[in-house]
């Protein structure tokens, strides 16, 4: 993989993402529903004009009492922009890696087959599952997942799709697909598997199932924000490491 080139793509597709209700402004890209989520996704600031852009965008969200992200990567300009971030009240998350993998010449894992039985989600009965044990694995409430998901199979939409990987006839394993026309980048969200029914690949399986699929709606790349637990996993699957990234979160009381 040329790993500049597919930063630069990736970088670009972040730039003119304009999913959501928001215009994006002058030196940024904004995502967001208007309520539930909210992210700055992209930004080009320089030392003269970032402090100035920070304040725009907090005052931005504040009027609308929207909570948001400024979604931050290593390699964002200028430098200085997680502690200037820090400065404005911005709580810096955990740190994540951008982990891409190219579908164009997949490894063999991705066409091998499957070692373990993988479902997507396509009715109601199956989220119902999928919330279940997401519930049970991050131990966090899904409702607001569970209700996007229903909401694209409703809509008969291929943009977020979950999936469920099994142990025999047991489910203890979950993942999720987001895809956007257009883009070549497909994103991993939302993967793990219950403590007990670790290290049997069937984590592997399903992002295999997801790869699969990425692949047949005219995705060239997965990508995935990976916490420092998934990374090895994830890069003795053969994803590429490109960047740093890390959840810049600011909050209105």
């Amino acid at each position: 993989m040329d790993a500049p080139y597919v930063l630069s793509e990736f970088d670009w597709q972040r730039q003119i993402d304009h999913s959501g209700p928001f215009s994006s402004a002058p030196r940024v890209t904004r995502i967001g529903d208007g309520v539930s989520w909210n992210t700055v996704v992209w930004s080009d600031l320089n030392q003269q004009n970032a402090d100035e852009t920070i304040d725009r965008e907090i005052s931005f969200f504040r009027e609308r009492r929207a909570s948001f992200e400024w979604k931050l990567f290593s390699h964002d300009s200028p430098p200085d922009l997680r502690h200037r971030l820090t400065a404005k009240g911005f709580t810096i998350g955990e740190l994540e890696a951008l982990l891409v993998l190219d579908l164009t010449c997949p490894p063999e894992w991705c066409d091998s087959p499957p070692s373990h039985r993988v479902v997507k989600a396509s009715t109601l009965e199956h989220l119902a599952i999928y919330k279940d044990i997401a519930e049970r694995v991050f131990e966090q409430d899904y409702t607001y997942t569970y209700q996007d998901l229903a909401k694209h199979i409703n809509e008969g939409s291929t943009q977020h799709i979950g999936f469920i990987g099994y142990a025999g006839e047991i489910p203890v394993s979950v993942g999720r697909l987001y895809t956007m026309p257009g883009n070549p980048f497909s994103g991993l969200y939302g993967g793990g598997t219950l403590k007990n029914y670790r290290r049997q690949g069937i984590y592997r399986a399903v992002t295999a199932a997801r790869a699969h699929v990425a692949a047949q709606l005219g995705a060239k790349y997965l990508q995935v924000d990976a916490l420092p637990t998934s990374r090895p996993i994830l890069e003795r699957l053969g994803f590429c490491h490109l960047a740093d990234t890390w959840p810049c979160v600011m909050t209105f009381d």
